[in-house]
């Protein structure tokens, strides 16, 4: 079975991602605002009728770019090689598929110590690239 071990940390990490999904636990103002605002918010935006945006993965990607709209969105290692040359304090990542096909680029980024603060979505993660920040890995 292809990444039984993710498999397994999803469950052992339910409860604790149910509690960061919701805000509680985080004690920086801006990854709180940023997670209950921006990554799991409930409210119908304007647009998604207009762009036809019907999953909720895509509306989230949606509101991301609102959020940022320098976004960069990859899907491989080599994608992240290449990007990583060229970060910035401005800078936000979205990873996807970071639970099957994308769990080995996952783990690079954790350790990489360009990349401040991530957010683990299960199947999506979020990256950004302050300095300023202490490092920090939040599962949603």
């Amino acid at each position: 079975m292809k990444n039984f071990g993710r498999k397994i940390y999803n469950l052992r990490t339910a409860p604790h991602r149910w509690w960061h999904r919701h805000g509680f636990g985080v004690h920086s103002p801006h990854d709180y605002e940023l997670i209950r605002d921006v990554l799991y918010e409930k409210q119908a935006y304007y647009a998604y009728d207009d762009l036809h945006l019907d999953d909720p993965w895509s509306k989230q990607l949606y509101r991301i770019r609102l959020w940022n709209p320098a976004v960069q969105v990859i899907y491989s290692t080599e994608e992240y090689r290449l990007f990583r040359e060229k970060v910035t304090d401005d800078t936000c990542l979205v990873v996807e598929d970071i639970s099957d096909k994308n769990y080995v680029l996952w783990k690079l980024i954790l350790h990489d110590p360009k990349a401040r603060i991530t957010f683990d979505m299960r199947q999506r993660g979020l990256v950004l690239f302050n300095s300023k920040r202490i490092k920090q890995n939040y599962i949603l």
